[in-house]
């Protein structure tokens, strides 16, 4: 009887491991998914300010670009662009 008392109370540390262990991948896998969201709206965002500095001003054309472009590093950081 000892015996089997010791055998389930490993069984439900491994399960307890095993849950914690999946705990933290999702949260690696959240984590790498907002790193990749970021890492999107940085490079639409740094387009923003170069197209700003290069032509020194925000004339209708460029503006409707940027427009684009916000509403793209919007969306990759999950912003709802549909508001904008």
């Amino acid at each position: 009887m000892s015996d089997t008392h010791k055998f389930l109370s490993k069984r439900e540390i491994e399960l307890e491991e095993l849950e914690e262990a999946k705990y933290v991948q999702s949260l690696r896998d959240d984590i790498e998914k907002l790193q990749e969201q970021l890492n999107t709206a940085k490079k639409y965002i740094e387009h923003v300010i170069g197209t700003i500095k290069h032509d020194g001003h925000l004339g209708t054309i460029q503006t409707d670009l940027i427009l684009h472009d916000l509403e793209k590093a919007l969306a990759a950081i999950g912003g709802d662009d549909d508001n904008y």
